[in-house]
């Protein structure tokens, strides 16, 4: 066969079925891709085929453009922390609106008119995680609600009965108040708590720049490198440290994409070098550069 002849269909079908059946993706999308309505939609429909192949994926999903529109809308102040929101009461209640009302609705639309079968709930389902309120000291978040624990056994029972499942940054904590959760918290949480195949970070850049450049592959032994030397800053740190975190409990692999590219999800985990940064473990940095060549070879490219 000609070295830039593409395979038929079915073997490189057969190829992705064999590598990721009954895998587990957490893919944490942000507000940028969600409240785009194309970029919403293209997510979705990359979501369909990846359940295709049989592979099971829970969406945990932000919006926080929208909610500071929402607040200043309603001319209430918008107030963080180094990055994180400060949640008062009239802060959730828009909150409730914007992420459990419109965002979770427009995902319920895109699942209907993509055809993408699973569940969309407003809020994670409680007896996922045990949420304690975040101490009031010493800055009070007001309601901000701190992971303690993840359940796997319920999240287990529903993956076997749906092979999609989207859920935003909003939880009941164990005084039965609504609370606001970091997404990124939550994504990183539940891919370390279920042993993840893969956690998928969608925002609206391209990867982590090293020298200018979107890094392919960055190490677990080089991500506190690039946070001391000051390559990443900001919010992504905070997104590095939650990778570091993910690696050291067990998740095999993370990838960093822009959400807002046509088809980035797809490309990412179906082409042999996807448009974003990958994390992994330094000890399977040969094993990927391998499957790198298998991947070329089965898909012509």
């Amino acid at each position: 066969m000609s070295k830039n002849k593409k395979l038929p269909d079915f073997f490189i079908n057969a190829f992705y079925e064999s590598k990721f059946r009954d895998n587990l993706f957490i893919v944490k999308a942000s507000g940028s891709v969600i409240e785009n309505e194309e970029a919403r939609n293209n997510l979705i429909t990359n979501i369909r085929e990846l359940t295709h192949h049989g592979i099971k994926v829970i969406l945990i999903y932000g919006g926080g453009h929208a909610i500071d529109i929402a607040l200043e809308e309603r001319g209430i102040e918008v107030k963080k922390n180094d990055g994180r929101r400060i949640t008062n009461i009239d802060t959730i209640k828009v909150i409730r609106e914007v992420i459990g009302g419109d965002l979770s609705l427009s995902i319920c639309e895109s699942m209907q008119q993509n055809n993408l079968n699973g569940l969309s709930f407003n809020a994670v389902p409680s007896n996922w995680m045990k949420v304690a309120p975040r101490p009031k000291t010493p800055v009070d978040f007001g309601y901000v609600g701190d992971i303690k624990e993840i359940h796997t056994r319920p999240i287990a029972r529903q993956l076997k009965v749906s092979g999609f499942i989207a859920c935003p940054c909003l939880a009941i904590n164990e005084d039965g108040e609504l609370c606001n959760i970091n997404a990124d918290t939550i994504a990183t949480e539940l891919a370390a708590g279920l042993c993840a195949d893969k956690l998928i970070f969608m925002s609206n850049v391209d990867g982590v720049k090293v020298n200018g450049q979107t890094a392919m592959v960055i190490t677990d032994v080089q991500i506190q490198g690039y946070i001391d030397d000051g390559t990443v800053t900001d919010g992504m740190k905070v997104k590095m440290e939650n990778c570091q975190e993910a690696l050291n409990a067990g998740v095999k692999r993370i990838h960093l994409i822009n959400g807002l590219r046509e088809n980035a999800l797809q490309k990412e985990i179906f082409e042999s070098v996807g448009p974003g940064t990958m994390l992994l473990h330094e000890a399977e940095q040969d094993n990927y550069m391998n499957e790198v060549e298998v991947q070329k070879a089965i898909g012509g490219k």
